[in-house]
């Protein structure tokens, strides 16, 4: 039943299934549209497709944005990983490296195929999606804007609290320097003052708060001139969850910066 609620129309948006750059993808727009948008791409969790964004999606297109979820590797309709195999999460850092490295297709894709304004793209991502989103934003300057709910935007980072917590050090020097690349932290040249929302739960037992932290501290020093730009929004008593006051939080941001 719930995944036929998913399948209902909607009198707001139009909801398109599509290949963006040869990926499986949902496309968002506001019915009636025909013209140049500002677009969001929007990129799911682990264990997640594009096919549980809908909801969201929906709400963020209904405000007179596009919104573009494609599936990420190994996920959706991209011949998914066994997620129940204890091994599985050794895949993690290669689908998010791929996630990045796959983005600048994405984007030309949305602006020469689906009408997306290229002044105004921002990128957004839940959980395993807040690292990719965080990614694409280091990888691509030209983004306006990033929104980032339960993620990380620095990986070298997050791999030091993912590694504390295992008791043992999870990736060699090599996986290392490829994190580094797509590390904000570690090109802070490309931040320019481009507005970064990150919204945390409190009380996240997967993605801990903690990584989020460290990145504020040490980019908030990047954000001299504009410091409302750059924002960290912990939500007390929220677990790995994206509440719809988070969501809430994201759509004004949007709305203020893109």
């Amino acid at each position: 039943m719930v995944w036929n609620i998913f399948k209902h129309d909607n009198v707001l948006v139009e909801v398109m299934e599509v290949k963006i750059a040869a990926i499986p993808a949902l496309r968002f727009r506001p019915k009636g549209t025909s013209s140049c948008l500002p677009t969001v791409v929007y990129y799911h969790g682990w264990r997640s497709s594009k096919e549980f964004m809908r909801f969201s999606a929906s709400i963020l297109a209904s405000y007179g944005y596009q919104v573009v979820v494609p599936d990420a590797p190994k996920h959706g309709a991209r011949e998914p990983l066994d997620f129940d195999q204890p091994d599985a999460l050794d895949q993690f850092w290669p689908v998010v490296c791929r996630a990045v490295q796959e983005s600048k297709g994405v984007l030309d894709a949305a602006v020469d195929n689906h009408d997306a304004d290229p002044k105004r793209i921002a990128v957004m991502g839940s959980s395993m999606g807040g690292f990719i989103a965080s990614g694409v934003f280091a990888a691509n300057p030209s983004v306006s804007c990033l929104v980032t709910f339960n993620g990380a935007c620095s990986w070298l980072k997050a791999e030091e609290v993912f590694s504390r917590d295992a008791g043992q050090k999870r990736v060699d020097s090599l996986l290392a320097a490829e994190l580094s690349v797509y590390d904000l932290l570690e090109n802070r040249h490309v931040l320019n003052e481009r507005p970064i929302l990150m919204l945390h739960g409190e009380a996240d037992s997967v993605i801990s708060i903690e990584m989020q932290c460290m990145f504020y501290r040490e980019a908030k020093d990047s954000y001299c001139e504009h410091p409302e730009r750059l924002k960290l929004i912990e939500v007390p008593g929220v677990d790995h969850h994206t509440t719809m006051g988070m969501f809430e939080l994201a759509v004004d941001w949007i709305k203020q910066y893109l």
